[in-house]
């Protein structure tokens, strides 16, 4: 009987349109053919480290335990940055350590480190160019077939990983709430880093329903429970998926009306 099924979960800035992804999925099964690969997305913006780490944090709680998360966005593929394997409570992390940890590690969810340094568990030929594949992909298949990550390489301090500034949002000293957009969604919700706790300890009570939102231009919006809350093509405000403020168009592009972009800087507050 061969090694149980374990569960990687893939996530990259690949796209569809090309071998990376499929050859990839290839050297990890050529080591471990019994894993689970679970496509988690792989239409990350071209080299948006910072679009893949608030992704990661939003979609792990919902794997199974056990499950080994590899992240390629890799920019800096070829150069002096290091690959790690990053152990959390109930899973693992398989990265470039360049920021695609920084929310797991603001949320103190890794508590051991290793860089994989050991070329015995690489494939054969290494490209400067392809990583994931060569690299992270046989890697990963090794470490689900039973093998400890002790073996990859040496530790390495937690508080030494590679941490993107900026992934929080905060509460500003006027009482403004200034957050960031992690991204617009294939509807067309801007999804911000500014979660359910920080928007609620700034609201006092019922009178104030409504946000005001201010990037390029200001737009006053409702707070409400869901899309349908408004009439069809109207703006609103709403705690999303990733229990983060949400701003939509019922059936319509809130990015478009807007004009943000994942990374543009948002300025909230409530209006009464």
């Amino acid at each position: 009987m061969g090694p149980a099924p374990a569960i990687i979960s893939l996530l990259t800035d690949f796209g569809d349109r090309d071998e990376y992804v499929g050859v990839m999925k290839g050297a990890i099964l050529r080591r471990a053919p019994h894993a689970v690969i679970v496509d988690l997305c792989h239409h990350i913006a071209p080299h948006d480290i910072r679009q893949a780490a608030t992704m990661i944090v939003a979609a792990y709680p919902h794997f199974p335990e056990g499950t080994l998360h590899v992240m390629v966005v890799d920019p800096g593929v070829g150069g002096q940055r290091a690959i790690v394997y990053a152990q959390a409570a109930t899973c693992g992390f398989l990265c470039p350590d360049n920021g695609l940890l920084t929310g797991l590690i603001a949320q103190g969810q890794l508590h051991s480190v290793w860089r994989v340094t050991h070329r015995a568990f690489f494939s054969q030929a290494v490209s400067a160019t392809f990583h994931g594949r060569d690299i992270m992909a046989p890697v990963a298949g090794f470490l689900v077939s039973g093998n400890r990550p002790e073996m990859l390489g040496p530790r390495q301090a937690v508080g030494d990983l590679v941490c993107l500034d900026g992934l929080s949002a905060r509460l500003e000293g006027d009482g403004h709430l200034l957050g960031t957009v992690d991204a617009v969604d294939r509807f067309g919700n801007v999804v911000t880093n500014i979660g359910r706790d920080l928007l609620t300890s700034s609201w006092e009570g019922d009178l104030k329903q409504s946000l005001m939102i201010e990037s390029e231009t200001q737009w006053v919006m409702p707070l409400v429970a869901s899309y349908s809350a408004v009439p069809t093509g109207g703006l609103l405000a709403t705690i999303g998926s990733r229990n983060t403020l949400e701003i939509a168009v019922n059936q319509g592009n809130a990015g478009m009306l807007l004009g943000v972009v994942p990374g543009s800087q948002l300025r909230v507050s409530f209006q009464a």
